[in-house]
């Protein structure tokens, strides 16, 4: 049982919505078949933990809203990728609160890249991003992922 869920599920249907739910407490047959009441859109709002954050091929979702900020900056990545696939436009909306400051360098550096604004808010939880730290090599750990791709030096006419 996911309490925060479930809450705002049962809230959502006594106002009248069509509400699916997924969460890691709901039995398999139960996430599917919320899942397809909301992929045929009988059920237009979905509620879910970030058990739906990833893998799911969900078209035509129009807005994401995270009432909780991720623990990574990866899983709000894949949290808001869930609108505007294919191509089509989609809006999240995220909730960022006084808990949450450990992010918001990383979150001010994931706007700027998209393009985004930045709300002025935002720079107030500061703009510091925590080094990544690597499990065998500690702080020493450099992410080379992103670096240009090695070329093949040759020395002399040999």
């Amino acid at each position: 049982m996911n309490p925060e869920c479930d809450r705002i599920e049962r809230r959502l249907i006594e106002n009248g919505y069509k509400v699916a739910a997924i969460h890691g407490s709901k039995k398999q047959h139960e996430r599917n078949e919320a899942l397809a009441n909301f992929k045929s859109a009988t059920h237009p709002l979905m509620i879910a933990t970030d058990v739906a954050a990833r893998g799911l091929d969900i078209p035509d979702v129009e807005y994401v809203v995270n009432l909780t900020f991720p623990l990574t900056i990866e899983s709000y990545i894949h949290r808001i990728g869930r609108t505007g696939r294919g191509g089509k436009k989609g809006t999240a909306y995220t909730f960022f609160t006084p808990e949450d400051k450990a992010h918001s360098g990383e979150l001010i550096n994931v706007l700027k890249q998209a393009n985004m604004p930045v709300p002025d808010e935002l720079y107030k939880f500061g703009t510091t991003v925590k080094k990544k730290t690597h499990s065998a090599y500690g702080a020493f750990f450099k992410d080379t992922s992103e670096a240009p791709k090695a070329t093949k030096i040759v020395f002399g006419d040999d």
